[in-house]
């Protein structure tokens, strides 16, 4: 279903409720290896042990009885597969954005002042928000305190986490809003190539600087695989934003052929077999080279059909998922710190498994609605003034090319 928006661009109503079962999934992951640590698999690092013990982590662990020893597994098992809706993510940020230029036009043109402004209104304020909350609860409730003179504080608030002492500061998911900003600052050049070069051949090229620039990191410099990994630069992880551009510039061209091919159960056995195969080479730092570029599309592949052919079924989820979906980027900023300090306050007291899951569940809930409150009071407070002066509002950063005059026209 396609609804009109206040841009102009066709809004796709499945895409918020996608947003919103990515960003859960990665709530879900940070809260599962905050109990039962982070997975060998898909995480390659200086310290990785070796492979046979890397497969040995996977062993289920002992409870007290078969009720819990079941839900602790099924919880660790799905909870580590989390992280892949970081990959999801990206593939929505290069559709999202390129959508709003191809369902105009496929030579539509992009007015950089507007789009960086966009960008940046929609990333740092709350961002920068959501820094000076985390100075104020860290050091009241004790919790990783750290002082606003900390030299890490002023390079995280200018974005500049991709440097190893800021990497994992104040809060470690936050690497993945550096990596989307960089991802946005090289968008303009993103879009006029796939323009010039068409999806195919923009789609190899991604791919191929994608590989090489993981391979380099991986084997010949000096940096933390795993930071690496996750995107310490934006062409480690080009290859999954570069597949949400190509999509929306298949599905503006022919939506019905795209949705078509992923319902179909061959394209079905395809993605699991891509997830498959991604999956156990992420147990590999040759394999974990290009694991996420088969993983990624197959858990994309999945969740849009998810998200836009079975949610709609059970409308109060649907509606639930898309305004997690609307808030997706104030879940990002204050959920990881939050949901960690309460596990590690919580987990020294003796009770059932299924309650103390059930009260670190029920705060996630509050943390949710916590970040959307924030997220709407920081946009409100952007509308007002002196932010409405200093920012006025502006236009869509699609711009349609203008149409030369006929000779005959214009001498007649």
């Amino acid at each position: 279903m396609e609804l009109p928006s206040a841009s102009g661009a066709p809004r796709l109503a499945w895409l918020p409720a996608m947003r919103g079962l990515a960003i859960l999934m990665i709530v879900f992951y940070h809260i599962t290896i905050a109990i039962y640590g982070t997975p060998w698999f898909a995480h390659p690092r200086s310290d990785w042990p070796e492979l046979m013990a890397r497969i040995t982590q996977l062993r289920p662990i002992p409870q007290e009885n078969t009720a819990a020893f079941l839900l602790a597994n099924l919880f660790r098992y799905v909870g580590w597969l989390g992280y892949q809706g970081t990959g999801v993510f990206l593939v929505i940020s290069g559709f999202g954005l390129t959508w709003a230029l191809v369902s105009r036009s496929p030579a539509a043109l992009l007015d950089r002042r507007a789009f960086y402004l966009r960008r940046f209104l929609r990333l740092f304020p709350l961002y920068w928000a959501g820094h000076l909350f985390f100075l104020v609860f860290n050091n009241l409730a004790g919790w990783r305190p750290f002082s606003p003179l900390d030299p890490r504080f002023t390079l995280s608030l200018l974005g500049l986490r991709f440097l190893p002492e800021v990497f994992h500061f104040i809060s470690p998911a936050w690497w993945f809003i550096v990596l989307i900003m960089q991802l946005y600052a090289v968008f303009p050049l993103l879009w006029e190539a796939l323009k010039r070069w068409g999806a195919v051949r923009f789609g190899l090229g991604a791919l191929a600087l994608t590989v090489l620039s993981r391979a380099i990191g991986f084997f010949l410099l000096p940096v933390d695989p795993e930071m690496w990994s996750r995107g310490l630069l934006f062409t480690s992880r080009l290859g999954e934003f570069a597949l949400g551009m190509i999509l929306a510039w298949w599905a503006a061209g022919d939506p019905a052929r795209v949705h078509g091919w992923l319902r179909s159960p061959r394209s079905g056995l395809a993605l699991l077999l891509l997830y498959g195969c991604g999956l156990g080479l992420s147990f590999t730092r040759p394999g974990a080279v290009i694991a996420p570029l088969l993983i990624t599309p197959a858990a994309s592949g999945f969740l849009a059909v998810f998200a836009r052919d079975l949610l709609p079924r059970w409308p109060p989820a649907a509606w639930m998922l898309s305004r997690v979906g609307t808030f997706s980027y104030g879940v990002m900023v204050f959920h990881q710190p939050l949901l960690w300090a309460l596990i590690v306050w919580l987990w020294p007291f003796q009770m059932p498994l299924s309650i103390r899951l059930s009260l670190i569940g029920a705060a996630t809930v509050f943390i949710v609605i916590f970040s959307a409150v924030m997220e709407t009071g920081v946009n409100r407070l952007l509308g007002r003034w002196p932010f409405n002066r200093i920012f006025p509002p502006l236009g869509p950063y699609a711009r349609m090319p203008a149409q030369s005059t006929p000779l005959s026209a214009s001498h007649p």
